[in-house]
């Protein structure tokens, strides 16, 4: 056996391009042409920083001028089109009632990426699974349940999908009789659910204009079996019979129950109503829907009572998919409210990112509210991307909880958050060393003046304990804010300070 000889690699390399030694390695161009008829696969650099770089295939198929990113990889090709979406649902829908997979139908739909019009694949479950079996009727409901509760639809989408069925019933009931009866059980279903709220069978919304007496009859039989079904199935059927009650009473009820809050800043007692059933569960959104109405035509004190009402009641009080029920609402009807008040998208979106910052709304009810949102530019819109911006600002949850400015904050707060606040004051001042500062924020708290010994009381504390210097800007700051003709605290709260100080009582 000849001796092997060494080759240089560039040698190798240029020997094997142009086939010349007797040795080559074996030909992958057969495998390789099999592979390129699957789609062909790139290696391509990464550093490591920013986004990964999209393949020279996504590059070339971006006809449209949409930047995909390849970070993920399931937006490394453009969008479906409507067309393609709508063919592309029922092959969904009937395979996954052969797999009962819904990360399946998960992934598939956000391969398409069609947010805004996930709607139709609640009506196309809905349809096909009326001429099967119970079993495709209980997955098609398990199906819509699941993908509302990981919100890749919205209770919004929902809704229209259902008035869309409920138009189009009498039509559905030509090919399939017991249609009606099938689709009370998937509305009452999807109340039950918690995709839709139980005002749409107990005030149903207007159908179409356009149709006919016979159609209009039949959509009410569904709503009136939905609602036996309703009464049935759900704890709304209380010992008070709370569906009887007529809704509006209910709205009226909670008008009442927050106008009173508002007046009293009395959390307890609409907690203890709320818990009596006043207002029962699946409803309570509405509270949290009008109250923050009635908050926005108000003011800011009213604002920053009512985002404390909900983060005081969240829980087993409220809910949080009743929080969520009822921004989504408010989102929805924020383009009529502007009407009446051009603030809405502000406002509203103060109040979101508001309630994310307290934990009681889903930081990613934003995203997907953006992205389900089928005007990207009314009013909704524009509230929900405000929301966005504040909560992206650093120290967002510093900034939220004065969001609606520190006098609101402070004549909602109970009297150990205003001490607080005052001791916030204190703690900045030395830091900063600005007395103008310190003044304006005392002023914009807009405590009442007999208050004011508390902020003298832990400023004076604070330069007794500190050095010469911190006694030094402790008097200098007391002198100043008691030099004016109008001073913005009283000496006799700095008296006041001093004796309660000297007498040695708690803060």
């Amino acid at each position: 056996m000849p001796a092997a000889k060494a080759v240089p690699l560039a040698t190798f390399l240029a020997s094997s391009a142009r086939g010349g030694l007797d040795n080559d390695l074996p030909s992958a161009r057969a495998a390789a042409d099999e592979e390129q008829a699957a789609g062909t696969k790139y290696v391509v650099e990464w550093n490591g920083n920013g986004p990964l770089p999209l393949p020279p295939d996504v590059v070339k198929a971006n006809l449209n001028n949409k930047t995909f990113t390849a970070s993920n990889r399931l937006h490394t090709k453009p969008p479906a089109s409507v067309e393609e979406f709508k063919a592309k649902l029922a092959d969904l829908v009937l395979e996954y009632f052969d797999s009962a997979d819904v990360m399946e139908v998960i992934r598939q739909l956000e391969e398409l990426q069609m947010p805004r019009h996930h709607e139709q694949l609640v009506r196309r479950a809905i349809m096909l699974s009326l001429e099967r079996s119970d079993r495709e009727r209980e997955m098609a409901a398990v199906l819509i349940a699941s993908l509302h509760v990981r919100r890749i639809i919205s209770s919004t989408q929902v809704f229209d999908a259902f008035i869309t069925l409920l138009e189009m019933s009498a039509d559905l009931q030509l090919d399939c009789p017991t249609a009606d009866a099938m689709l009370a059980h998937f509305l009452a279903d999807a109340v039950l659910d918690g995709c839709l709220t139980p005002t749409f069978i107990l005030e149903p919304p207007p159908l179409s204009l356009r149709l006919s007496a016979e159609q209009k009859s039949a959509a009410e039989r569904i709503l009136g079996e939905a609602k036996g079904r309703l009464r049935e199935g759900t704890a709304l059927a209380a010992p008070t019979d709370a569906l009887q009650v007529p809704l509006d009473v209910v709205k009226v009820a909670i008008e009442s129950l927050v106008a009173e809050y508002l007046q009293a800043s009395d959390l307890g007692e609409v907690s203890r109503r709320l818990r009596e059933g006043q207002v029962l569960l699946p409803l309570r959104h509405e509270v949290v829907k009008r109250g923050v109405r009635v908050a926005m035509q108000r003011g800011a004190h009213e604002c920053e009572s009512v985002s404390r009402l909900i983060s005081a009641l969240y829980g087993a009080t409220l809910p949080a998919a009743e929080v969520a029920r009822g921004f989504e609402a408010l989102v929805e009807e924020a383009t009529d409210l502007a009407l009446d008040m051009p603030e809405t998208p502000r406002l509203l979106g103060n109040f979101i990112a508001r309630a994310v910052s307290d934990e009681v709304l889903a930081a990613s009810f934003i995203e997907h509210a953006l992205r389900t949102k089928a005007h990207a530019d009314d009013a909704g819109a524009t509230a929900l991307k405000r929301a966005k911006s504040l909560l992206a600002i650093g120290h967002s949850s510093h900034r939220m909880a004065r969001i609606w400015g520190p006098r609101a904050m402070a004549a909602s707060a109970p009297v150990e958050e205003v001490k607080g606040i005052f001791q916030g004051i204190v703690d900045e001042f030395y830091m900063s060393r600005d007395a103008s500062e310190a003044r304006s924020a005392l002023a914009e708290l807009g405590v009442v003046h007999s208050f004011h010994h508390e902020f003298a009381k832990k400023l004076l504390r604070r330069g007794v304990e500190g050095s010469t210097a911190e006694r030094q800007m402790a008097l200098g700051l007391l002198a100043q804010l008691t030099a004016s003709a109008e001073p913005t605290v009283a000496r006799e709260s700095v008296s006041q300070g001093f004796e309660r100080l000297l007498g040695g009582v708690s803060p």
